[in-house]
């Protein structure tokens, strides 16, 4: 407090003269507006430094030793060594394409024994490869589909520094269906994306660009929209409160990975999707609430339908109930491919 001795001394004697209140007034003024920029100064430094750790930890790629590793945020979800992963035994080729902003992306095509002219593009989750896929890929393989299960953008073999949630890596998605669509005229095509794969998928489907061979999409515990997701995580996980720290890590968000998390909007998409939308949700699942599931199911527009699995957590749905999961999946299908 003995800052303040100078000006209660002014204040005493400013009484006696005009001229000393107002020296008072421009005192206390210029040290107020100092004090605000000093701390507003302050807050801007840590919120821009707090937003760059945010988006280094969660979006971004890579570290000295491994290029290619995933996000550091991706150990809290998913730690090393937690997954054992089959390669399906079929016929393959490794396809690779440029996407519209000049990055090399990978993808397997898997032929079954028996082509019916039904594809299928398995889009994997955050932090994920293709590895993530092949479960799923070898159900599809074993019903006659050719399977593509792409390494998204900034993801395996991928290029690609940070990952935007579903958002650029649903024009990626889109380009492989498009090279399915020209390799094989009269293929009918399926989306089927899990988590950050789903959110991918269902913006996809309503993009002016997708191609018409594309018939449906498979979304497996996908978000609302990125932002929502994070606050969520934020505020339930870390009990820290979502306003300032969304808030700065979608400042940093913008100015170092070129996107909002607020376009990452699944919800949005399902507005105006181009094709019919089979929603899945584990009803355990605590990343991903599945009050998420019945708010995208309801905003979705087009033909539609809502399965939720009881007791499966985030991913799992499939294996906590193939049968359910895959009956489910074969009947929403039937009539929109070959049979």
């Amino acid at each position: 407090m003995l800052f303040l001795f100078p000006f209660i001394y002014v204040c005493h004697n400013g009484r006696r003269n005009s001229k000393g209140s107002e020296s008072l007034k421009k005192i206390l003024v210029t040290f107020v507006l100092t004090l605000v920029l000093a701390v507003a100064g302050c807050v801007l430094a840590a919120g821009y430094y707090l937003g760059n750790y945010l988006v280094g930890f969660g979006l971004a790629r890579g570290t000295a030793e491994n290029p290619q590793a995933p996000p550091r945020a991706y150990a809290l979800l998913m730690p090393p060594g937690t997954w054992n992963y089959t390669r399906p035994d079929a016929p393959s080729e490794e396809w690779v394409l440029e996407s519209d902003d000049g990055l090399r992306l990978v993808a397997t095509h898997f032929r079954p024994e028996r082509a019916t002219g039904n594809w299928v593009i398995v889009v994997h989750g955050y932090g994920c490869t293709q590895e993530n896929s092949y479960y799923t890929a070898a159900t599809y393989l074993a019903m006659g589909y050719d399977v593509v299960t792409p390494d998204l953008r900034s993801s395996g073999k991928s290029q690609g520094t940070f990952v935007t949630m579903g958002l650029d890596e649903s024009k990626d998605v889109v380009q492989w269906a498009r090279r399915i669509a020209e390799t094989q005229k009269d293929a009918r095509i399926v989306l089927h994306g899990v988590s950050m794969g789903a959110a991918t998928v269902m913006m996809a489907s309503a993009r002016d660009d997708l191609p018409s061979a594309v018939v449906a999409c498979v979304e497996d515990c996908g978000y609302t929209s990125a932002y929502d997701l994070l606050a969520y995580q934020m505020e339930t996980s870390f009990h820290l409160p979502s306003f300032p720290g969304m808030n700065l890590l979608d400042w940093r968000c913008e100015q170092r990975a070129g996107f909002s998390l607020h376009q990452a909007a699944p919800v949005m998409a399902v507005r105006h999707a181009n094709v019919p939308m089979l929603f899945i949700h584990g009803t355990k699942d605590t990343l991903v609430p599945p009050v998420m599931a019945e708010e995208l199911y309801a905003a979705c527009t087009t033909e539609k339908k809502l399965l939720l699995v009881p007791d499966a957590i985030h991913s799992a749905a499939s294996q906590q109930d193939h049968d359910l999961y895959y009956r489910t999946v074969t009947d929403f299908l039937r009539g929109k491919v070959y049979e």
